[in-house]
């Protein structure tokens, strides 16, 4: 991960993003992603929603 960002410390959120949208929970990983596209939508953030958009 260190490779990818010329902040290392950055990618932490990334991990985050991985273990909430990979991980074992109580959701389906389709639930998941519509969530994360509500959250796309409320902060506005046209990027999220069209990567998130495809894979649903």
């Amino acid at each position: 991960m260190k490779i990818h960002s010329l902040n290392p410390s950055t990618m932490e959120d990334h991990r985050l993003y991985r273990n909430i949208m990979f991980g074992s929970n109580g959701l389906k990983r389709d639930e998941r992603e519509l969530l994360a596209a509500v959250v796309s939508a409320l902060n506005g953030c046209e990027y999220c929603i069209n990567t998130i958009t495809l894979r649903l």
